[in-house]
């Protein structure tokens, strides 16, 4: 009798040894599978959002005049559907941004002549510093990089 429980619970044992071990090695095999769909889902996914910004999202951003006209727009409409003071909050703030879009237009800059007089709309506006002026420049080159680093992932 105690023979027969000991090979049941060595029968037990076995079978579970195995399980575990076939387990194992299905992890291994299966570990390199799924590293290489997760790269190749997020290699399609950010090709495709690429591909919807240029085709899609970019051209109604410039459409509507650029980024600020677009945000001060959301903010309108979002100061419509709410009531009290964040819509007040809301307003100030489309109001504020409508400000800094009519002041950054592309024909204000440079506005500033040799003698270093401004146009009286610009009198509230500093004149921006060459540190900053240059970093901005940087950071255009630096997305500009990154913008054709992806178009030539995406074309292979």
């Amino acid at each position: 009798m105690a023979d027969e429980t000991s090979t049941a619970a060595e029968k037990a044992a076995g079978k579970s040894f195995f399980k575990e071990l076939s387990s194992a090695a299905a992890i291994k095999a299966l570990t390199p599978l799924l590293a290489t769909a997760a790269t190749a889902g997020t290699t399609y996914l950010t090709r495709k959002t690429t591909e919807i910004w240029h085709e899609a999202v970019l051209p109604k951003v410039r459409e509507k005049g650029g980024v600020k006209p677009l945000a001060k727009e959301a903010l309108d409409n979002l100061a419509d559907r709410l009531s009290g003071r964040p819509g007040q909050l809301v307003t100030e703030l489309a109001e504020r941004l409508g400000e800094g879009a009519r002041s950054e237009s592309p024909v204000d800059h440079g506005s500033t002549g040799k003698g270093g007089a401004t146009k009286p709309e610009d009198s509230r506006a500093p004149e921006p510093e060459p540190d900053r002026e240059e970093e901005r420049k940087q950071r255009q080159q630096r997305r500009q990089q990154r913008q054709r680093a992806l178009q030539k992932s995406a074309s292979t």
